[in-house]
Protein backbone atom coordinates (compact mmCIF):
# COMPACT_ATOMS: atom_id res chain seq x y z
CA UNK A 1 0.00 0.00 0.00
CA UNK A 2 2.89 2.38 0.73
CA UNK A 3 4.29 2.10 -2.82
CA UNK A 4 0.78 2.52 -4.23
CA UNK A 5 0.20 5.74 -2.28
CA UNK A 6 3.43 7.18 -3.70
CA UNK A 7 1.85 6.90 -7.15
CA UNK A 8 -1.60 7.92 -5.92
CA UNK A 9 -0.54 11.30 -4.55
CA UNK A 10 0.92 12.27 -7.94
CA UNK A 11 -1.90 10.65 -9.91
CA UNK A 12 -4.76 12.42 -8.11
CA UNK A 13 -3.39 15.82 -9.07
CA UNK A 14 -4.41 15.07 -12.67
CA UNK A 15 -6.77 12.10 -12.44
CA UNK A 16 -9.16 12.44 -15.41
CA UNK A 17 -11.82 10.35 -13.63
CA UNK A 18 -11.92 12.22 -10.32
CA UNK A 19 -14.89 14.34 -11.41
CA UNK A 20 -16.92 11.18 -12.04
CA UNK A 21 -16.77 10.41 -8.31
CA UNK A 22 -17.43 13.89 -6.97
CA UNK A 23 -21.21 13.54 -7.23
CA UNK A 24 -21.02 10.71 -4.69
CA UNK A 25 -17.99 11.42 -2.52
CA UNK A 26 -16.21 14.34 -0.90
CA UNK A 27 -13.77 16.28 -3.06
CA UNK A 28 -10.13 15.62 -2.23
CA UNK A 29 -8.12 18.33 -0.44
CA UNK A 30 -4.74 17.90 -2.07
CA UNK A 31 -3.52 21.17 -0.58
CA UNK A 32 -3.96 19.75 2.92
CA UNK A 33 -3.04 16.15 2.16
CA UNK A 34 -6.44 14.42 2.40
CA UNK A 35 -7.90 12.00 -0.15
CA UNK A 36 -11.46 11.09 0.80
CA UNK A 37 -13.38 7.83 0.37
CA UNK A 38 -10.45 5.86 -1.00
CA UNK A 39 -12.03 2.52 -0.01
CA UNK A 40 -14.69 3.16 -2.64
CA UNK A 41 -12.35 4.67 -5.24
CA UNK A 42 -9.30 2.40 -4.99
CA UNK A 43 -9.54 -1.38 -4.28
CA UNK A 44 -5.98 -1.38 -2.89
CA UNK A 45 -7.26 0.05 0.42
CA UNK A 46 -10.05 -2.45 1.01
CA UNK A 47 -8.17 -5.34 2.57
CA UNK A 48 -6.87 -3.00 5.26
CA UNK A 49 -10.33 -1.72 6.17
CA UNK A 50 -11.60 -5.32 6.13
CA UNK A 51 -8.73 -6.80 8.18
CA UNK A 52 -10.01 -9.41 10.63
CA UNK A 53 -7.46 -8.25 13.19
CA UNK A 54 -8.91 -4.73 13.10
CA UNK A 55 -12.56 -5.79 12.84
CA UNK A 56 -12.26 -8.20 15.77
CA UNK A 57 -10.99 -5.40 17.98
CA UNK A 58 -13.60 -2.94 16.75
CA UNK A 59 -16.29 -5.51 17.49
CA UNK A 60 -15.31 -5.56 21.16
CA UNK A 61 -16.76 -2.05 21.41
CA UNK A 62 -19.36 -1.88 18.65
CA UNK A 63 -20.71 -5.43 18.87
CA UNK A 64 -21.42 -7.82 16.02
CA UNK A 65 -23.08 -5.45 13.56
CA UNK A 66 -21.28 -2.42 12.19
CA UNK A 67 -20.47 -0.73 8.93
CA UNK A 68 -17.95 1.54 7.24
CA UNK A 69 -18.88 5.12 8.08
CA UNK A 70 -16.16 7.13 6.31
CA UNK A 71 -12.52 6.63 5.34
CA UNK A 72 -9.64 8.74 4.05
CA UNK A 73 -5.99 8.60 3.10
CA UNK A 74 -3.96 11.20 5.01
CA UNK A 75 -0.56 12.42 3.92
CA UNK A 76 1.02 15.23 5.86
CA UNK A 77 3.59 16.68 3.47
CA UNK A 78 6.68 18.45 4.77
CA UNK A 79 7.18 22.17 4.39
CA UNK A 80 3.52 23.14 4.54
CA UNK A 81 1.16 24.57 7.13
CA UNK A 82 -0.60 21.35 8.10
CA UNK A 83 -1.17 21.42 11.84
CA UNK A 84 -4.47 19.76 12.78
CA UNK A 85 -6.12 21.66 15.65
CA UNK A 86 -7.54 19.95 18.72
CA UNK A 87 -10.90 18.39 17.88
CA UNK A 88 -13.26 15.47 18.37
CA UNK A 89 -14.50 13.72 15.26
CA UNK A 90 -18.10 14.27 14.10
CA UNK A 91 -18.84 17.05 16.57
CA UNK A 92 -21.67 18.16 14.29
CA UNK A 93 -23.47 14.82 14.72
CA UNK A 94 -24.04 14.61 18.49
CA UNK A 95 -27.18 12.45 18.18
CA UNK A 96 -25.39 9.57 16.47
CA UNK A 97 -23.89 6.64 18.34
CA UNK A 98 -20.19 6.25 19.07
CA UNK A 99 -17.78 5.49 16.26
CA UNK A 100 -14.41 3.72 16.38
CA UNK A 101 -11.52 4.98 14.28
CA UNK A 102 -8.67 2.82 13.01
CA UNK A 103 -5.61 4.98 12.27
CA UNK A 104 -3.17 2.86 10.25
CA UNK A 105 0.38 4.23 10.06
CA UNK A 106 1.91 3.89 6.58
CA UNK A 107 5.12 5.60 7.71
CA UNK A 108 6.79 5.88 11.09
CA UNK A 109 4.82 8.61 12.85
CA UNK A 110 7.05 10.74 15.06
CA UNK A 111 6.82 14.01 16.92
CA UNK A 112 8.93 15.68 14.23
CA UNK A 113 6.67 14.63 11.35
CA UNK A 114 3.39 15.34 13.11
CA UNK A 115 2.23 12.17 14.85
CA UNK A 116 -1.12 12.16 16.62
CA UNK A 117 -1.41 13.85 20.00
CA UNK A 118 -4.30 12.99 22.33
CA UNK A 119 -5.84 13.90 25.65
CA UNK A 120 -5.99 10.53 27.47
CA UNK A 121 -9.36 9.51 28.93
CA UNK A 122 -11.13 12.46 27.26
CA UNK A 123 -13.41 10.06 25.38
CA UNK A 124 -15.20 9.38 28.67
CA UNK A 125 -16.40 12.98 28.94
CA UNK A 126 -18.52 13.33 25.79
CA UNK A 127 -18.34 16.22 23.36
CA UNK A 128 -16.84 19.53 24.44
CA UNK A 129 -17.83 23.03 23.32
CA UNK A 130 -16.80 23.70 19.73
CA UNK A 131 -17.02 26.12 16.83
CA UNK A 132 -16.60 26.06 13.05
CA UNK A 133 -13.86 27.93 11.19
CA UNK A 134 -15.09 28.27 7.63
CA UNK A 135 -12.79 27.60 4.71
CA UNK A 136 -10.53 25.20 6.60
CA UNK A 137 -10.17 21.47 5.93
CA UNK A 138 -10.29 20.84 9.67
CA UNK A 139 -13.11 23.28 10.30
CA UNK A 140 -14.73 21.94 13.50
CA UNK A 141 -12.54 22.88 16.46
CA UNK A 142 -12.73 22.80 20.25
CA UNK A 143 -13.13 26.00 22.22
CA UNK A 144 -9.87 26.97 23.89
CA UNK A 145 -9.97 26.25 27.60
CA UNK A 146 -12.66 23.55 27.33
CA UNK A 147 -10.05 20.92 28.29
CA UNK A 148 -6.59 20.78 29.85
CA UNK A 149 -4.03 20.79 27.04
CA UNK A 150 -1.33 20.06 29.59
CA UNK A 151 -2.57 16.46 29.73
CA UNK A 152 -1.61 15.83 26.08
CA UNK A 153 0.33 12.74 25.05
CA UNK A 154 2.12 12.18 21.73
CA UNK A 155 1.43 8.81 20.09
CA UNK A 156 4.51 7.83 18.12
CA UNK A 157 3.93 4.80 15.90
CA UNK A 158 5.92 2.45 13.67
CA UNK A 159 4.92 1.81 10.06
CA UNK A 160 2.16 -0.82 10.13
CA UNK A 161 0.95 0.01 13.64
CA UNK A 162 -2.79 0.55 14.12
CA UNK A 163 -4.32 2.85 16.71
CA UNK A 164 -8.00 2.36 17.59
CA UNK A 165 -9.85 5.14 19.39
CA UNK A 166 -13.30 6.58 19.99
CA UNK A 167 -14.52 9.59 18.03
CA UNK A 168 -15.03 11.26 21.43
CA UNK A 169 -11.26 11.28 22.05
CA UNK A 170 -9.76 14.77 21.88
CA UNK A 171 -6.88 14.68 19.40
CA UNK A 172 -4.89 16.64 16.84
CA UNK A 173 -1.39 16.79 15.35
CA UNK A 174 1.42 19.30 14.94
CA UNK A 175 2.94 20.52 11.70
CA UNK A 176 5.30 18.19 9.84
CA UNK A 177 8.74 19.70 10.39
CA UNK A 178 10.65 16.73 8.94
CA UNK A 179 11.78 16.08 5.36
CA UNK A 180 9.30 13.26 4.74
CA UNK A 181 5.59 12.64 4.34
CA UNK A 182 3.62 11.24 7.25
CA UNK A 183 1.04 8.96 5.67
CA UNK A 184 -1.84 7.08 7.27
CA UNK A 185 -5.10 5.38 6.34
CA UNK A 186 -8.03 6.40 8.54
CA UNK A 187 -11.11 4.17 8.70
CA UNK A 188 -14.23 4.90 10.77
CA UNK A 189 -16.73 2.24 11.84
CA UNK A 190 -20.21 2.62 13.33
CA UNK A 191 -22.92 0.31 14.66
CA UNK A 192 -25.87 -0.34 12.35
CA UNK A 193 -28.34 1.02 14.90
CA UNK A 194 -28.66 3.69 12.22
CA UNK A 195 -27.21 3.47 8.73
CA UNK A 196 -26.69 7.09 7.78
CA UNK A 197 -23.37 7.94 6.13
CA UNK A 198 -22.16 11.45 5.32
CA UNK A 199 -21.74 10.39 1.69
CA UNK A 200 -22.10 7.27 -0.42
CA UNK A 201 -23.93 4.35 1.14
CA UNK A 202 -23.42 2.11 4.16
CA UNK A 203 -21.02 -0.77 3.52
CA UNK A 204 -21.55 -3.49 6.11
CA UNK A 205 -18.26 -4.78 7.51
CA UNK A 206 -19.58 -7.24 10.10
CA UNK A 207 -23.00 -8.70 10.84
CA UNK A 208 -26.44 -7.78 9.48
CA UNK A 209 -26.89 -11.56 9.69
CA UNK A 210 -29.82 -13.54 11.16
CA UNK A 211 -27.53 -14.97 13.84
CA UNK A 212 -26.36 -11.58 15.11
CA UNK A 213 -28.92 -8.88 14.40
CA UNK A 214 -31.72 -10.01 16.70
CA UNK A 215 -29.56 -10.31 19.82
CA UNK A 216 -27.79 -7.05 19.04
CA UNK A 217 -31.09 -5.26 18.48
CA UNK A 218 -32.53 -6.59 21.73
CA UNK A 219 -29.46 -5.32 23.59
CA UNK A 220 -29.81 -1.92 21.92
CA UNK A 221 -33.50 -1.74 22.84
CA UNK A 222 -32.75 -2.78 26.42
CA UNK A 223 -30.19 0.02 26.80
CA UNK A 224 -32.69 2.53 25.50
CA UNK A 225 -35.72 1.20 27.38
CA UNK A 226 -35.56 3.90 30.04
CA UNK A 227 -35.50 6.60 27.35
CA UNK A 228 -38.49 5.04 25.62
CA UNK A 229 -40.40 4.81 28.91
CA UNK A 230 -39.68 8.49 29.53
CA UNK A 231 -41.00 9.33 26.08
CA UNK A 232 -44.18 7.32 26.70
CA UNK A 233 -44.75 9.02 30.04
CA UNK A 234 -44.35 12.44 28.45
CA UNK A 235 -46.66 11.48 25.61
CA UNK A 236 -49.32 10.28 28.05
CA UNK A 237 -48.97 13.46 30.11
CA UNK A 238 -49.43 15.64 27.02
CA UNK A 239 -52.46 13.58 25.99
CA UNK A 240 -53.99 14.07 29.45
CA UNK A 241 -53.39 17.84 29.29
CA UNK A 242 -55.01 18.05 25.86
CA UNK A 243 -58.08 16.22 27.13
CA UNK A 244 -58.25 18.67 30.05
CA UNK A 245 -58.12 21.67 27.74
CA UNK A 246 -60.78 20.23 25.46
CA UNK A 247 -63.23 19.31 28.22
Amino acid sequence: LVSFTDKLIKFEKNNPYTQNFNDYYLNHRLDNGVLYDVYQRHPEFRKFAESDIILNEVGKTLGNNFYLYVNSFLYKPPGRSNEVPWHQDFLNKPDESEKILAWIALDDATISNGCLKVIPESHRQGFKDWYTKKGETHHDRLVEGSFNEGDKKYIEMKKGDVLLFSNYLIHGSDQNDSEFHRRAYRVVYKRIDTTYTPRGGPIVMRGNHPDTVNDDYKLHISKNKSIKNLYLNIRDAISTLKKGFNS
